[in-house]
């Protein structure tokens, strides 16, 4: 649907055609099986996929087109034609499609009730709107060892594949792996992993939500529920800054899985395996729920007390978890900003890039760029998803990728990659010799630029990425790694983020692994939604809300502000981050208060007027609508 701000293709590129008996107008080149979604009718598909290319392999998509030979024809792979009329519902379509259900149903097992798809799956609700209503299969089956566990996340089904290659071409056309392959022939073919396996790529999750059938399952989520008896929210991944939309499933108030929800301007619909499978944290059966003070349960107002006290007169350090949302370090600020004037912020997993200068280039840019240039960053680990819209925009698109990285990456593969390799240290000279090659007179062009894992002068590096920019006309997006970084740059957090050293009170709030504690810390306190490990000695700790509990908004890297909705409720005592903020602030003689997530937001958008306009107006895509909650107070 096109609006004034995107008009749409003009005239002389439309074509009219027919659709049983509805007039449809769409771009030429668009594909018939595209055409019918927009007048709500269903081609039913198996290896057809609108982010891959289409290769007519399993002819679930029969038709009836007219003018042309008086046989079915695959709606996947035809284009559309001035003056075509098109029966989805015509005795030889139908019949076709029958047909290819009954022979993708000779082997298939009869194991509905046991098989993770169920209830989600195309092939049973194809076999019900398309099939035969009695069964043609009354031979023998074929069968094969299952499961086949590709990785320690991914089980292979090999009776219930369908052959659609779906995941096959999804390694090699999106994620430039080869990892995937099939073997065999005839009715004894079956998927296999390359040279044995494991599979180990960083995107082999989205094989998951492609396959059509339950060949392809998570063994995370394994037989642990089914769609009808659990409860979704659409939110936003926590795991890096790009911002990528999906579903948290919950059971009983467990989080059990996690599944993309596609973006087109963000995403395109994958996800990344840390987003996909690393939640299980959440569900940990010794997470805790109440205060401890000196290793022994405590009450919240104790548990606040000792924490004021141990941090007062002391220069603090606030260790400060990446997914922490904007109006939690709304919040923050405002502490820092009164009562703990001059405490150092150390942000996890941050880059050292600083404010971008000026607008940052959107990631659905670079689908229409002609030159991608990569610095410093190995895109694959520091923001997944927009690795594979490079992909895309190179295999897809023709863009020419050049990379200026101390190292060999997966962009690599690419044949006609243009790698420069300066040593570690030495990137803002290589970036300076870039300017006159001809390489980059090809625009549009987008130049995508890390901090080398800490390893470059960033201020030269980002003086010669500017200098980059202006001689070649191209637009910049710098590659934040904390999930939020750019909305601490945006609440003015950026020039406060520091090391705690020499910090002799230590706040370490949430994030994973280790952190270095200063040894100078006198007094540590841990507010975190992991279970404290035995090892572990802290004077006060506090139980946070994870990001399934989570509510409020992340700014992305490319300055979007998206909404994080929880999917699980929070069992009490446990509180949400913001209250516990709020109660710092109050006992700390500042005026808050908030009654919820609004009031909050309305006072950092006050301050903050680059929020407001997201804020009001969140994201147009389905489901991520501004829904708020109100306080968790009793």
């Amino acid at each position: 649907m096109s609006s004034p701000s995107n008009p749409g293709p003009p005239d002389s590129e439309l074509v009219t055609l027919s659709i049983d008996d509805q007039q449809v107008r769409v771009p030429k080149g668009t594909l018939v099986v595209e055409a019918a979604k927009r007048v709500k009718i269903e081609i039913p598909v198996f290896c057809y996929h609108h982010m891959m290319d289409p290769v007519g392999a399993c002819r679930l998509c029969l038709v009836e087109i007219t003018p042309g030979p008086p046989k079915p024809t695959t709606a996947c792979t035809t284009p559309v034609a001035e003056g075509m009329v098109v029966r989805t519902n015509s005795p030889m379509a139908v019949e076709g499609r029958a047909d290819i259900l009954a022979y993708e149903l000779v082997n298939h097992p009869l194991d509905c009730p046991v098989c993770d798809k169920g209830g989600e799956c195309p092939l049973q609700d194809f076999t019900f709107r398309h099939g035969y209503p009695v069964s043609q299969n009354l031979g023998p089956r074929v069968h094969f060892q299952k499961p086949i566990p590709l990785s320690e996340n991914i089980a292979l089904d090999r009776e219930r594949c369908v052959l659609c290659f779906r995941c096959t071409r999804y390694y090699d056309e999106i994620a430039w792996e080869q990892e995937l392959t099939s073997d065999h022939r005839g009715i004894d073919t079956f998927i296999a992993a390359q040279a044995g396996g494991p599979l180990r790529s960083l995107f082999s999750g989205n094989i998951i939500d492609l396959c059509p059938v339950g060949a392809l399952t998570s063994r995370v989520w394994r037989f642990e529920s089914r769609p009808w008896d659990m409860d979704s929210e659409a939110s936003v991944c926590s795991k890096c800054a790009v911002g990528c939309n999906v579903t948290l499933w919950q059971r009983r108030n467990q989080l059990v899985r996690v599944t993309s929800r596609e973006n087109s301007a963000v995403d395109d619909g994958w996800i990344c395996d840390r987003g996909r499978f690393d939640y299980t944290d959440v569900n940990l059966p010794g997470r805790a729920q109440a205060p401890q003070v000196e290793g022994a349960a405590s009450t919240w107002v104790d548990a606040i007390d000792s924490l004021l006290g141990g941090v007062k007169g002391r220069k603090l350090g606030v260790f400060v978890p990446q997914d922490a949302t904007n109006e939690e370090l709304y919040l923050l600020r405002r502490l820092i900003d009164g009562p703990w004037q001059g405490a150092r912020v150390s942000l996890q997993n941050r880059t050292l890039l600083g404010a971008p200068g000026g607008d940052t280039m959107p990631i659905a840019s670079l689908d229409s760029a002609r030159t991608i240039v990569v610095i410093a960053s190995d895109t694959a680990d520091d923001v997944p998803v927009i690795n594979l819209r490079i992909k895309k925009a190179v295999s897809k698109r023709g863009a020419q990728l050049v990379i200026v990285h101390a190292g060999k990456l997966d962009l690599d593969r690419w044949p006609t990659a243009y790698h420069v390799e300066p040593e570690a240290g030495q990137t803002a000279a290589a970036v300076r010799a870039l300017a006159s090659h001809p390489l980059l007179r090809e625009g549009p062009v987008a130049i995508l630029y890390g901090d080398g894992r800490g390893q470059e002068d960033m201020a030269a590096l980002q003086e010669a990425v500017s200098g980059l920019a202006q001689s070649v006309g191209g637009s910049l997006m710098p590659l934040f790694r904390a999930t939020n970084e750019r909305g601490a740059l945006a609440l003015g957090l950026g020039d406060r983020i520091d090391d705690l050293s020499g910090c002799d009170a230590v706040l370490f709030w949430g994030g994973r692994g280790p952190v270095a504690m200063p040894e100078s810390a006198a007094f540590r306190a841990a507010w975190s939604s992991l279970p404290a490990s035995p090892e572990e000695k802290w004077d006060v700790f506090l139980p946070a809300a994870s990001f399934a509990e989570t509510q409020g908004t992340y700014t992305s890297i490319e300055g979007r502000i998206q909404f994080v909705r929880p999917a699980l409720r929070l069992q009490q005592p446990l509180r949400e981050n913001w209250e516990v903020l709020d109660d710092l602030l109050q006992r700390l003689g500042e005026k808050a208060g908030y009654s919820g997530l609004f009031a909050i937001q309305a006072e950092m958008t006050a301050r903050f007027p680059a929020l407001a306009a997201a804020v009001q107006h969140p994201d147009p895509e389905p489901s991520v609508t501004a829904v708020m909650y109100g306080p968790s107070r009793p």
